[in-house]
């Protein structure tokens, strides 16, 4: 008996170490994702791609011509001033295409196949960011002097991604369309993703959103569910509460199987939340998902991922949704880029007072001069192009092409290592002093996403503690100036 019993745990050993054994698909996509991270590491300071664009686009806005002059940080096209930015040059484009080609083919069986189709998104970037320039400026001559939001821009670029996307997804044996239709998921969820990297608690965004989007695979879905889903995307639309766009992707019942949700994907949905991700309590409780999710399934997380992957490849591979449910889902993705710009059109923009002295400087943004404002110290005061908040002064002045960062000692100013900069927000009548507390007070339905000031100064004119206290006694006497007595009165 003994022998038998450990002949047994030999037999049972081995099951376990070829359960957690690493197979040739996963070591490859492991090296694939660390050469992409070590890209994104190695083109924060350089966009190694610029030198490439640049000329393509110059070159093709001429043969079409269009007189177009490189002036450096700024191509100058008849009456428009565009910002050449990290996005102009292409590189983010050519990760996430990288990434989309890495992941969608991660199952793939040839080493040959997977590394040509990631190969090939070099070139395809180039072709789609000049396409997507191209697309962007035609927009601005259209709308001029307006410029698109930062919704309407990543989705131009998500447009451009359509074609290559049908190019390196796999032919396993699922029919194409589902393989499309899940990379382009990704791709939306990836641009919805983008603009909130200034958040706080960016970081647990990130990791909540690649977990939830690990889980999502394509699989039949009833018409009273797609049904429901959309209408809850229009709802969302309708009461301008835009921080659920991105949980709202994620549980698409076209790609989620709700009778299985799991707690930590229930737990990982709630943390792409803006609004919860902020708390000081959401990394304990993604934490205490991932632990109560490993202790409920009584497995380690390893191999539960492995097991899943392996289900992954044959289980749902004969579910065919009909082709009105893949055409909603198609139209769904374009909800949260559109929506809040569509429903905007022909509402009243802000514009100053009389009593200040300012300077329009695009559609929605002026240059404010308050009465005793020093001289080194500028503000840029912007009203919201559509009903959707404003972002944070990082994500505002990345999408202007300026990169910066929160400062340790005083976290409420930032830097791009020449200039302080302090963000306020002017909203529902009341001074918000930082990003945080402007989004709980937006959270509401229906709520006005108000204005955006940014404070601006050489760094040299004086220290950050000093330049965020003037920054605040120039905020409460622009809401002084700004707002009717009568409303202050109210309040």
């Amino acid at each position: 008996m003994d022998a038998e019993a450990g002949l047994k745990r030999v037999i049972s050993n081995r099951r376990n170490m070829s359960t957690l054994q690493v197979s040739p698909q996963t070591l490859r996509t492991a090296i694939a994702a660390g050469i992409i991270a070590v890209a994104v590491h190695l083109t924060q300071s350089r966009d190694l791609l610029v030198d490439f664009t640049r000329p393509l686009v110059m070159t093709a806005l001429r043969l079409l011509g269009i007189d177009a002059v490189d002036r450096g940080e700024v191509m100058a096209v008849g009456d428009l001033h565009v910002p050449w930015t990290r996005d102009c040059a292409g590189i983010n484009l050519l990760l996430i295409l990288l990434a989309l080609a890495v992941w969608v083919n991660r199952q793939e069986q040839h080493a040959a196949r997977f590394w040509l189709r990631v190969l090939s998104m070099v070139p395809a970037a180039l072709v789609a960011n000049v396409l997507r320039v191209l697309t962007l400026i035609a927009y601005r001559t259209l709308a001029y002097p307006g410029v698109e939001s930062p919704q309407t821009h990543y989705f131009i670029g998500l447009i451009w991604l359509v074609p290559f996307v049908a190019f390196i997804t796999p032919r396993d044996h699922r029919p194409k369309s589902m393989g499309i239709m899940e990379t382009l998921h990704a791709a939306a969820v990836v641009s919805l993703l983008t603009p909130m990297s200034g958040v706080p608690n960016a970081e647990l965004i990130t990791l909540a959103t690649v977990m939830c989007l690990s889980l999502c695979r394509v699989r039949e879905s009833s018409r009273v569910m797609m049904s429901l889903w959309l209408a809850s995307g229009i709802g969302i639309a309708i009461v301008s509460m835009e921080s659920f766009w991105l949980p709202w992707l994620l549980l698409c019942p076209m790609l989620v199987d709700f009778r299985r949700l799991r707690l930590f994907h229930l737990v990982g949905v709630l943390c792409t939340h803006s609004l919860i991700a902020m708390q000081p309590w959401a990394w304990w409780l993604a934490g205490a998902g991932i632990v109560v999710a490993c202790l409920s399934r009584g497995e380690k997380a390893v191999s539960w991922f492995a097991k899943k992957s392996q289900r992954d490849v044959v289980g749902q591979g004969a579910l065919v949704s009909p082709l009105e449910r893949q055409a909603t889902f198609f139209a769904a993705l374009t909800l949260p880029f559109l929506a809040s710009t569509l429903l905007s059109l022909g509402q009243e923009t802000w514009t100053p007072p009389d009593t200040v002295e300012s300077k329009l400087i695009n559609q929605s943004g002026y240059e404010i001069r308050l009465r005793g404002q020093p001289a080194h110290i500028g503000l840029a005061c912007y009203a919201a192009a559509s009903r959707d908040r404003h972002h944070t002064v990082k994500v505002c002045l990345k999408y202007r092409g300026i990169d910066v960062e929160s400062l340790r000692e005083c976290p409420l100013v930032f830097t791009e290592g020449r200039h302080w900069f302090r963000e306020f927000f002017l909203q529902d009548g009341q001074m918000q002093p930082d990003y945080a507390t402007y989004v709980k007070s937006t959270f509401r339905p229906w709520s006005d996403p108000g204005l955006h000031l940014i404070f601006v100064s050489l760094r040299e004119k004086q220290p950050p503690e000093a330049f965020s206290a003037a920054c605040e006694q120039l905020a409460a006497q622009f809401y002084q100036q700004c707002i009717p007595q009568s409303a202050i009165a109210a309040k």
